[in-house]
């Protein structure tokens, strides 16, 4: 039995506001194995959790995140939209999240293009030099769909667990090989036996993303992933309990 594992997809966002400290405590405390999430570099080079390049759809704000510096940010609800009980919930920064999420096995950090004056390089090696003050690093997978920038990562931090990003694409394990990936994150739907099967070939995993119906996390169990990321991660680690009875 492949035992898979699971993924909060922004914490525990099916319950909680995406990306913010309370989703992440959520996905600690219904014992999910990981959690995904996305930073974007503010004006002032401090990286926050936050899925869009603007706040605007998740707070109450509005405004590319690289515009403003840390303490703008702070100022604004990232609860509220989601519901009265998580009014006046601030966007975290990438130490806060990781201080929260520390004792879980995998942290699934996804980075999106680097358009930061500081440049690609420095991006990177601050984002590095993060994950080791935080002693996290061999928890963490590092995902994008931005291939420039998660080749560079590896050339640079070797060390780091890297992995692509896609959803439909021909030979998916092949390049993410060249990349110089350990795994292929691809959107569910597009998965196949025969991708998987390509991955472990390879010697590299496979974490699909984002299955939330019973029945697409039941396939993916089947198709031999060996991780999916989620908004109910209650619900798959039931099925994953389920499957190995």
């Amino acid at each position: 039995m492949n035992m898979i594992k699971v993924q909060g997809h922004r914490g525990f966002s099916a319950i909680a506001p995406e990306n913010t400290l309370p989703a992440f405590k959520k996905a600690v405390e219904v014992g999910a194995d990981g959690i995904e999430c996305d930073i974007h570099l503010t004006k002032d080079g401090r990286y926050v959790v936050c899925h869009d390049s603007r706040i605007d759809r998740t707070s109450n704000g509005s405004g590319e995140i690289s515009e403003m510096s840390l303490d703008e940010l702070k100022q604004y609800d990232f609860g509220a939209k989601f519901s009265e009980e998580y009014r006046g919930t601030p966007i975290p920064t990438l130490e806060e999240m990781l201080d929260v999420v520390k004792p879980l096995e995998v942290i699934n950090i996804e980075i999106k293009a680097f358009e930061h004056p500081m440049g690609l390089d420095a991006a990177l090696d601050l984002f590095y030099d993060i994950l080791v003050k935080k002693g996290v690093l061999k928890q963490v997978i590092v995902s994008s769909f931005n291939k420039m920038a998660i080749k560079r990562l590896k050339q640079l931090h070797s060390d780091l667990y890297t992995c692509m990003l896609y959803t439909h694409m021909a030979r998916p394990a092949a390049c993410a090989q060249k990349l110089g990936c350990d795994a292929i994150h691809p959107a569910y739907e597009y998965l196949t036996k025969a991708t998987v099967n390509s991955a472990h070939r390879r010697g590299m995993k496979v974490n699909c993303w984002t299955p939330n119906g019973e029945d697409e996390i039941r396939y993916m169990v089947k198709l031999g992933c060996d991780g999916i990321i989620t908004n109910y991660p209650d619900r798959a680690l039931k099925i994953r309990q389920d499957e190995a009875k």
